[in-house]
C-alpha cells in the first residue's frame, strides 16, 4: 500500500495548533495517497456523506452529491493517474485547507468537465478544501486560469514543480 513517502508532500506546511487542524491534516494525507494510489474505496472513505462537492471555476464544473462525487472520483481515475496537484504552501485549520502549488499531468478525456486529449499540463492552482466535524472532506473547490488551462489543452505545457510561484 502506498504511503505519503510515495509522493511529493513537500510544501511550506502551517497547521494550526487544535486537535482538530492536526486532524484534517491527517484525513488529507489518508485522502491524497488513496486518490493518487488509484483507489477509489479508500478515497471514497475520507468523503463526507453529506452532500460533498467537487468545484473547478477554470471549467464551470460543480460536482454535488455522494454518488455524483464517486463517479467524478472514478473517472478522474481513468482520465489520469498519480499525483496531479504539488503544493508548494499549505494552510490547516479547523474548517479548511489552502493548497497553493502547481497542477501537473498529461489527462486523457473529460478533466473537470473539459475535454483534453493527452497533452502535458501545467498551471498554478490554489486548492480549498472544506472538512466536516469529524474530518471528513466535505468537499474541494479549485481556482486556476481558464484561459491558460484552454491553451494548454491545444498546445501543451510541462514544468518544474519545485519552481516557485508567482
Amino acid at each position: 500500500m502506498a504511503t505519503t513517502k510515495d509522493f511529493n508532500f513537500t510544501a511550506a506546511l502551517t497547521v494550526f495548533d487544535s486537535d482538530k487542524a492536526r486532524a484534517n491534516y491527517q484525513r488529507f494525507c489518508d485522502h491524497a495517497v488513496a486518490e493518487w494510489s488509484g483507489d477509489l474505496e479508500a478515497t471514497m472513505a475520507t468523503v463526507s456523506p453529506d452532500n460533498p462537492f467537487q468545484i473547478f471555476q477554470a471549467t464551470g464544473v460543480e460536482v454535488w452529491g455522494l454518488e455524483a462525487v464517486r463517479e467524478f472520483y472514478r473517472d478522474r481515475l481513468v482520465t489520469f493517474t498519480g499525483q496531479g496537484f504539488h503544493a508548494k504552501q499549505w494552510v490547516f485549520t479547523d474548517d479548511v485547507a489552502i493548497g497553493r502549488g502547481w497542477f501537473k499531468g498529461s489527462p486523457k478525456g473529460m478533466f473537470f468537465g473539459t475535454m483534453t486529449y493527452g497533452k502535458p499540463l501545467f498551471f498554478a492552482m490554489t486548492l480549498w478544501l472544506y472538512f466536516d466535524d469529524q474530518s471528513l472532506i466535505r468537499g474541494e473547490t479549485a481556482y486556476s486560469d481558464s484561459a491558460e488551462l484552454h491553451r494548454q489543452i491545444r498546445e501543451g505545457q510541462d514544468g518544474d514543480v519545485s519552481r516557485m510561484l508567482y
